[in-house]
């Protein structure tokens, strides 16, 4: 039982140092990792959403454009979004340029993974391999999965569910819409399932959903040999009509054990009526 934490994004960025002392090799050392980064993404030809000022169109997908106000981590550095181009012939340049302050402006576009191809699907989940027949969900699945099941007309692309999600109430389907990033929580505790999506940049609440136990569904499965996945597949193996190659980056991933309260209270409560024992027999 505990707390996940994912954020899937795809990210190209530049760094340098601020203001440019002995960040030369620095510099060099992640444009270089850009550059890999760079030319995996072109394979990827995925649209998504509508374009805004801040965005640009590389090899077939919006990319957001990063600016800040003041120096930010990687580096950590000044982020100016003019600094990333893409040219007549569809390259994308990133620039490191000396500002009016006298320090150094970087460069960083990122593409979130809510415009994966219908066939693509992206599953972060628990599963484990010996099934108990016994319990409503013998694998102990839960999932998030980014996916449109090989629908491209559909206006939903992610997914939370219990197994078997065939099962009326243990499916909620959602959109994750627009440019940003998402960050995907589950947390399993003895009586429940819930999950919360929220926007990586403004920390924006999306979408929220919980699974409790009932007489009608079944118990949530305690902890057992389950272990957590993190895929990327084609649905029915079904390539994407575009025949290009798909690439996602996940940011970071965290579990934090939940506490017990319970027990903790117990103990305490104990310890109380033990001490009221003592005073009441002492002189």
């Amino acid at each position: 039982m505990g707390l996940l934490l994912i954020a899937p994004v795809i990210m190209i960025l530049v760094a340098c140092g601020h203001p440019l002392r002995n960040g030369g090799m620095l510099a060099t050392a992640l444009d270089a990792q850009a550059s890999q980064f760079a030319a995996a993404a072109a394979s990827s030809s995925s649209t998504v959403g509508a374009a805004s000022s801040s965005d640009l169109s590389f090899s077939g997908r919006l990319w957001h454009r990063r600016t800040s106000a003041g120096v930010e981590e990687p580096g950590p550095n000044h982020w100016d979004g003019s600094l990333a181009t893409v040219d007549e012939q569809g390259k994308l340049h990133l620039t490191i340029f000396r500002n009016a302050q006298g320090g150094w402006s970087c460069a960083e576009v990122s593409s979130p993974i809510n415009g994966l191809h219908e066939n693509v699907l992206l599953g972060l989940f628990t599963y484990a391999d010996d099934a108990q027949s016994e319990l409503s969900n013998p694998h102990r699945e839960f999932d998030v999965e980014v996916a449109k099941w090989g629908v491209a007309s559909d206006a939903t692309n992610t997914q939370y569910a219990v197994q078997p999600y065939q099962l009326p109430g243990q499916r909620l389907r959602f959109t994750v819409a627009g440019q940003d990033s998402a960050i995907y929580t589950m947390t399993w505790s003895p009586s429940s399932v819930s999950w919360t999506s929220t926007s990586a940049s403004s920390g924006a609440v999306l979408q929220t959903w919980s699974f409790e136990s009932s007489p009608e569904v079944g118990a949530v499965p305690s902890p057992g040999s389950e272990v957590f996945h993190i895929n990327l597949w084609l649905f029915e193996a079904s390539l994407p009509q575009d025949h290009a190659d798909v690439e996602v980056v996940i940011d970071s991933f965290s579990f934090t054990p939940l506490k017990a309260p319970g027990r903790k209270l117990l103990s305490l409560q104990r310890l109380r009526r033990h001490r009221g024992q003592r005073s009441a027999s002492s002189p």
